[in-house]
């Protein structure tokens, strides 16, 4: 990432984006970047050409070219760029873009990505497009509707009490909480969501933006203190499991042996209850638990039969003295557990002692959120986490680690119950938001991440763990046992990632 200034502010510039602008040593803005999104809310890959970059004591000015591209990748979309930072710490950013081709899109244009920490709770006023205001605050706990509507320009303060003022042009703008879907960042975005999508455009279509940043006032020096450094040790001492391989259902004596030494404290399989073969599933996977000497986490997925389905699978307990730790009952079909499901597992506790149960989702933290539920008499509550439903570079996926905390957090706030991420992965299983449901289910070649095998995933993996810490999380499953979605290779050839998990 290459530092550039603008007055006070330094700013971060990488592959066509600003990264991190931050004003008198505290972060003001994580990200400023313009994307092409697809009917499927998949962003479009982007190649960059006849960069300019001048840089200057106290300004700078960046000029390039940019190409949206498809899989195939035949150019889709053009982009000229224009971003200049001024001695007085004015930044612009201007985009004006093409199409070259018909293509449905759910989104052309910018995001503003603002920081979690000094922006949390902090006041802001939004000016509307019919010259009114609104002033409010940046939420403290994840906000499942989108706290910031109809903006043409936005002013805030920042934890350092530093003042600043973004005008946004060509197009109107709301602002969404990111952290619903892993990132740690609220997203102020083009386009409001209330307009219909996915857009027809077609060849020649064109759109204009300009967003402009300025300071309209500097931090007295007394309250500029140094950024806290987080310990790295682990405060909270969080249950740590890792979930069956989807690849092979063989563990090598070598595999067994790592996995063992890791002193996990569980493994999770899921069971879908409506498929005719998932005892035999449950049999091939139990098998393997016992080898690793680990209790079960299963993730029952039930229809709106579940009372026999549940009675199925209890007496399948009971005759194979099954060592359950715990249960996540969702919906084969919902996003979050149903509530009459819910009402059941004092039933179901009858029938399966000592076993704890939990309830929530499969996916994004949003479905908690935004599906909310009666908890009744489940033990706890959980989610899963994966850091790309964004961004998809080495450093957002960094800072995005930080989110565990605000998910842990926010889900205790709203269901005052223990939480648990189950589970934990560099890439989503599923996708729940395609606008074809036939889309739902990604292949496992759509939920590989070649990082998984480099020390990217270690050094990811390390953080979140170092960020769990710092919640009350009471579990957490990460990652597989073997394979490309796994810890090591089948024959049990560790990753750099493994160490992590050796480490927590």
């Amino acid at each position: 990432m290459q530092l550039l200034q603008s007055g006070t502010f330094q700013v971060g510039y990488q592959n066509g984006f600003l990264r991190q602008i931050t004003h008198e040593g505290a972060e003001v803005v994580r990200m400023m970047y313009f994307a092409l999104r697809d009917h499927n809310w998949g962003t479009f890959a982007q190649k960059i050409e006849d960069e300019i970059i001048v840089s200057r004591e106290d300004s700078f000015s960046i000029s390039y070219q940019s190409t949206n591209v498809g899989e195939v990748p035949d150019p889709i979309f053009e982009w000229k760029v224009r971003i200049e930072g001024d001695k007085e710490g004015t930044i612009t950013f201007e985009i004006q873009g093409k199409a070259l081709c018909a293509v449905r899109r759910n989104r052309a244009g910018f995001c503003i990505l603002h920081p979690i920490q000094g922006t949390a709770e902090q006041p802001v006023t939004i000016f509307h497009e019919d010259d009114s205001k609104t002033t409010t605050r940046f939420p403290r706990y994840i906000s499942a509707p989108d706290p910031f509507l109809n903006i043409r320009a936005m002013q805030w303060q920042v934890g350092n009490g530093g003042g600043y003022h973004l005008d946004f042009e060509g197009d109107i703008f709301q602002t969404e909480d990111q952290r619903n879907w892993g990132d740690a960042s609220y997203k102020t975005f083009c386009t409001p969501l209330s307009r219909p999508f996915p857009v027809q455009l077609q060849e020649g279509d064109t759109v204009w933006q300009r967003v402009t940043l300025r300071p309209i006032s500097i931090p007295e020096p007394s309250v500029l203190t140094e950024p806290e450094e987080k310990s790295l040790s682990i405060k909270n001492k969080i249950a740590i499991g890792i979930a069956a391989s989807v690849e092979t259902e063989r563990l090598s004596e070598k595999a067994i042996a790592l996995l063992k030494s890791l002193s996990l404290s569980h493994y999770r399989i899921d069971l879908h209850l409506s498929e005719s073969d998932w005892i035999t599933i449950c049999s091939n996977h139990c098998e393997n638990a016992a080898l690793l000497d680990l209790p079960l986490e299963i993730a029952l997925f039930c229809s709106e039969a579940f009372e026999a389905q549940l009675a199925d699978f209890a007496g399948v307990c009971q005759q194979n003295a099954l060592n359950i730790k715990q249960l996540l009952l969702f919906s084969a079909k919902g996003l979050v557990t149903p509530q009459p499901l819910i009402d059941f597992i004092p039933t179901f506790k009858k029938q399966l002692l000592n076993v704890k149960i939990g309830v929530g989702t499969d996916y994004n933290f949003t479905e908690l959120n935004r599906n909310r539920f009666e908890i009744g008499a489940a033990d706890f509550v959980s989610c899963s986490f994966h850091p790309q439903e964004h961004a998809f570079d080495d450093l957002s996926m960094m800072e995005n680690t930080e989110t565990v905390q605000y998910l842990v957090e926010s889900a205790e706030n709203l269901y005052h119950k223990p939480v648990h991420l189950s589970f934990i992965s560099l890439k989503k299983r599923t996708n729940p938001y395609v606008t074809n449901p036939a889309d739902f289910v990604l292949p496992i070649e759509k939920q590989l991440d070649s990082r998984q095998k480099t020390d990217f995933a270690k050094e990811w993996a390390t953080a979140v763990l170092q960020n769990l810490a710092h919640t009350n999380a009471v579990s957490a499953t990460l990652f597989r046992t073997v394979g490309a979605l796994g810890i090591m290779d089948e024959e049990g050839e560790e990753y750099p990632v493994y160490q992590a998990l050796a480490q927590k």
